[in-house]
């Protein structure tokens, strides 16, 4: 395996060999060309800000859908990344290209430092079938075969749940396969290749029908996607609820666990009454899944009249940014330790969002009581306190990541400056991650501040997408998310964060 991605890494650092010329996002974000060949860094530092998604891998093709607001075929959103075990150099990202037109994919063989776009064949622009293609969420298999989740379809209200997998690292990628047609909206796609079998993998997602009832949908394949079981949903909420975000956790015992969480709405035009994260437990392999086990109860502080959307907003004029409720999560893969975050009210008298986290050490049958983590400055204005996007990972060491936005440098001055940030706990019995006093060793990930008002506007506010991507490397971190760049494009950025 390794003298395989050996030559592919040779490979593709003789291939891509014209340098992007050097960039600034604001006043000084730097993004360095994918050609760059520069050594890594040390453990301790930040490697350089790589802007993945320009320039846009499939040119100006435009296949026409559109979604809307004012999102161009250059802006991308919702990115994925993940690390291969059997090669920790080839790390791949994924995101959304375009007004919700392609997915692609990243691939690096040199531990970030040089990446190659490969679009994935789904829609017309990039040899498929389809026209809208979004959700891309990765993960690979101990053997080093990555898989691709997302959806696509002929239309925004006929989407597919499909499947891709790659074998060389995200190089190249197989024709997409059909998981669920359902006659509902599906949602929120994401996959979990099993860390102790090359053979089982398991996807997951929303089944939304908007009549006031929501589903989980799951599948998975045991001879490593060669075929893939008939779609089922696993769960379904009583009218009044929808179940959302799910996703497959594998506990090192082989337990596995389907984290999700409840939207409650007296009907569906009405607003949410209150937000809970749930899960399931399957000791079969996902054959079979326990009744749901209550977790942790969110408190986000909510949109007026929202069905859902959290109530981040510009600070200096108010306009909503199009933040979601979805609350993410993360294993530690030695402990079993389960970790939950996601935005909550409660820490502020409900002035403003902060980022909650809550851990279960049993399995996910008790939970700690929820603290604050984010690093946000307190003694600022209290909307440009605001911290949203929460993504979380666990390094290999048992250090526990997370990043957020925020607004702390904030100024009187027209434009929002808007940045990214990780912070760290590394848990031990002195120093446990429920005492918000171990949180801490904060990093800066944009190099430089980028104006939130810059960001495409759709449907009703500023938008990032749904999530962002996080993947523990080595003892470290290497994270995919959103900024604008010095073109005002909204791009996709990876950098990668040491010990």
């Amino acid at each position: 395996m390794n003298n395989k991605f050996d030559e592919l890494a040779k490979g593709l650092a003789q291939s891509v060999t014209r340098p992007l010329a050097l960039k600034k996002i604001g006043a000084g974000m730097a993004s360095i060309g994918l050609a760059a060949l520069l050594p890594l860094p040390a453990a301790s530092q930040l490697s350089p800000l790589v802007e993945l998604s320009r320039p846009n891998a499939v040119g100006t093709c435009d296949d026409g859908f559109r979604l809307p607001g004012t999102m161009t075929l250059d802006d991308a959103a919702e990115p994925s990344v993940a690390v291969n075990p059997a090669h920790p150099n080839n790390i791949v990202a994924a995101w959304i290209q375009g007004p919700i037109q392609n997915n692609i994919a990243a691939a690096s063989l040199d531990g970030g430092t040089t990446w190659q776009q490969v679009p994935l064949p789904l829609t017309a622009c990039s040899g498929g079938p389809y026209i809208v293609a979004g959700d891309p969420w990765l993960s690979f298999a101990p053997s080093g075969d990555l898989y691709c989740v997302g959806l696509a379809g002929p239309s925004h209200s006929a989407l597919h749940t499909v499947v891709c997998k790659s074998t060389d690292g995200g190089l190249q990628w197989s024709a997409p396969v059909i998981l669920d047609t359902p006659d509902f909206a599906p949602d929120k796609t994401t996959i979990t290749a099993d860390p102790t079998d090359s053979h089982l993998v398991y996807a997951a997602w929303d089944r939304l029908n908007f009549k006031n009832h929501g589903e989980l949908g799951f599948t998975r394949t045991t001879d490593g996607g060669n075929t893939w079981e008939p779609a089922r949903s696993i769960f379904a909420t009583p009218p009044g609820q929808l179940a959302q975000n799910t996703q497959i956790l594998v506990l090192p015992d082989g337990m596995l666990v389907d984290m999700f969480y409840l939207q409650y709405q007296k009907s569906p035009s009405q607003p949410v009454t209150s937000l809970g994260v749930q899960l399931m437990r399957s000791s079969d392999k996902g054959q079979s899944w326990s009744a749901p086990i209550q977790a942790v109860t969110m408190q986000p502080i909510l949109q007026p009249n929202s069905s859902g959307e959290t109530l981040t907003v510009d600070p200096d004029t108010g306009t909503f940014v199009r933040d979601t409720t979805d609350p993410e999560f993360a294993v530690d893969s030695r402990s079993g330790d389960l970790y939950v975050v996601w935005e909550d009210g409660r820490f502020s008298n409900f002035q403003y969002n902060d980022i909650a986290f809550s851990m279960s050490a049993d399995g996910g049958l008790t939970w700690s009581s929820p603290i604050r983590i984010n690093q946000t400055p307190i003694n600022i204005a209290p909307l440009n306190r605001q911290a949203f996007y929460p993504i979380i990972a666990v390094a290999g060491n048992g250090t526990i990541g997370v990043t957020y936005y925020d607004f702390r440098f904030n100024t009187p001055d027209p434009g929002v400056p808007t940045d990214y940030w990780l912070v760290r706990c590394h848990p031990s019995p002195n120093a446990p991650a429920t005492n918000p006093a171990n949180w801490g060793n904060e990093v800066r990930l944009t190099s430089a501040s980028f104006n939130l008002e810059a960001l495409p506007f759709v449907i009703d506010g500023f938008w990032f997408g749904d999530y962002l991507g996080l993947a523990p490397v080595g003892g470290g971190f290497i994270s995919a998310f959103d900024a604008v760049d010095q073109d005002g494009i909204t791009g996709i950025f990876a950098r990668r964060v040491g010990e």
